[in-house]
């Protein structure tokens, strides 16, 4: 079984781990792993509270195929600093690193958004709190989400493309599902339908 570790601190924004982690979890082959700074319950920004299944620590000392991270209100804090292990250690292993909303600039302070395409919030913030750790302004897309070799990164709105983006590079469905999923929950349930007929009635006219 594949873990992928979901990293989640203090006020963690729900919203932005709920979509990606639902299809993980569910498909044969993977399972979604929370970690934080203690095995102890942490809530999140809607009020929902979570027991990580491993410490910071124990995730360092095992395998995973991505480690994702996701936005809140504490990546600005102590309890951030620790995350920086299991990203290096991500790094040696070749995993998957992914970073959603303030996370982003985390990882900027890691000097990680220096040499390839990336997004964020916004770029002025992302330089003045990573200040001369980051030199990646002119890599820079203002864009919902975006995916370099084994990074991706998305602003704080675009967390559908965030999870398009890591069920893609995970291989996780076929790229065909992935597109249907995606439109499902962007488009709403009866336009998805509707897009899906003109797509199957293009095809069969060819």
């Amino acid at each position: 079984m594949t873990e992928v570790f979901f990293v989640l601190l203090e006020e963690y924004a729900d919203w932005e781990a709920a979509s990606v982690a639902a299809v993980l979890n569910q498909e044969k082959g993977f399972t979604v792993k929370t970690v934080s700074n203690e095995k102890q319950a942490i809530r999140s920004m809607g009020g929902f509270s979570t027991l990580p299944d491993y410490t910071l620590a124990e995730a360092c000392q095992k395998e995973f195929a991505a480690l994702v991270l996701i936005g809140g209100k504490s990546w600005r804090t102590e309890k951030a600093e620790a995350v920086a292990a299991l990203v290096e250690k991500a790094e040696q292993q070749g995993a998957l690193i992914a970073a959603i909303c303030d996370a982003t600039v985390y990882l900027g302070t890691l000097g990680l958004l220096n040499d390839g395409k990336h997004t964020s919030n916004q770029l002025q913030d992302l330089q003045e709190y990573a200040g001369d750790r980051y030199t990646g302004g002119n890599q820079f897309v203002e864009t919902q989400a975006i995916r370099e070799n084994n990074l991706i990164t998305a602003n704080g709105t675009g967390y559908l493309e965030f999870a398009r983006e890591i069920l893609l590079a995970l291989q996780v469905i076929s790229e065909k599902e992935v597109a249907q999923w995606y439109n499902f929950f962007k488009l709403g349930y009866y336009e998805a339908l509707k897009q899906e007929l003109r797509s199957t009635s293009d095809g069969d006219a060819d």
